[in-house]
């Protein structure tokens, strides 16, 4: 097992499947404009190989399939199906939510029980300011939809200052009554905003957070797993909610997480721009892979900080 000094090790693998992206989120890209696939990306069985020798090399035991937007490839499929044959203890789905009717079918197959579903607002305008593309009712009924088969969902939203911050309530109490966990995300120091103005006028921190949820609601903060991302908070009788507080109270200390990208790099920490390109092991004997892997993460390992820095690297390319 690889481990460092503050005994951290990979356990959680984030796939991105594609860089591509159906939004254009203010937060995201600056331009508006939609991010397209990398170039060489690779296919989903080389994406599932991947998986089964960073199981075995790292000791992956959870794994998310994220983008840009995952169900925007054609490779979706095949690569989901695959990767609940895999003994992993956990598979879980982060999408924007515009394509879920149309994937209902597969991702009923499959049997996956987990989604993160990225959602700003409730406000069909703002909506539209916001992504800079899709349509808030077609997300909305396909939450409805997955709802329907079963499956636990989380709503991740990004409050902006003077944006979406006035829809917090709203967001809350349609995910409470419907038996959600939403999660808030702090504005991160990411590609655009890594060192520009806009990150300070825009950022919402926990504690406005839950001044604004305390106004309406008293929660008492609940016990969160070592190296989850979020804090999480009950509200009596009703339900919790999760706040991912990468500037109040960052959790890079315990942070298990490694990520591999579309076109075959593996990144060991979000706060560098560090990579590691393993496609190119994939072709090799199967015996001659995992020492040359248990290296290259070995390193992936030690590009982890002990505090976010911010990046200018756009998160959706290497899978949020």
């Amino acid at each position: 097992m690889i481990v460092d000094k503050l005994g951290r090790r990979f356990r959680s693998l984030r796939v991105s499947l594609t860089a591509a992206c159906n939004y254009a989120c203010t937060y995201c890209v600056p331009d508006g404009k939609r991010l397209m696939k990398a170039q060489d990306e690779l296919p989903a069985s080389e994406l599932l190989k991947a998986v089964t020798y960073l199981q075995q090399a790292a000791g992956i035991d959870k794994l998310r399939i994220t983008g840009g937007e995952p169900l925007v490839t054609p490779k979706f499929d095949e690569f989901l199906l695959g990767v609940m044959q895999l003994p992993l203890d956990d598979v879980s789905l982060t999408t924007n939510g515009q394509l879920l009717l149309k994937k209902k079918e597969v991702i009923r197959e499959s049997g996956i029980a987990r989604l993160n579903i990225s959602l700003d607002t409730l406000n069909p305008l703002r909506f539209r300011q916001l992504a800079r593309g899709g349509d808030l009712d077609t997300v909305l009924a396909g939450i409805d939809a997955m709802l329907e088969l079963g499956l636990k969902l989380k709503i991740n939203m990004v409050p902006l200052r003077n944006q979406n911050d006035g829809d917090v309530i709203p967001l809350l109490e349609y995910c409470l009554d419907r038996g959600i966990e939403l999660r808030f995300i702090e504005l991160m120091r990411m590609g655009h905003l890594a060192h520009s103005n806009t990150f300070q006028s825009e950022f919402v921190s926990m504690a406005s957070l839950l001044d604004i949820i305390g106004a309406r609601y008293e929660f008492e903060r609940t016990d969160a797993p070592y190296d989850s991302t979020a804090v999480r908070f009950r509200i009596p009788d009703k339900g919790v909610f999760g706040i991912i507080a990468n500037e109040s109270e960052p959790f890079c200390r315990s942070c298990t997480r490694l990520r591999l990208s579309s076109d075959g790099y593996l990144y060991g920490c979000l706060s560098s721009t560090r990579k590691q390109y393993i496609g190119d092991l994939l072709q090799l004997p199967p015996h001659q892979i995992l020492p040359r892997l248990q290296g290259i993460l070995l390193s992936a390992l030690g590009d982890k900080q002990t505090s976010f820095q911010g990046e200018v690297t756009i998160m959706k390319f290497i899978g949020g």
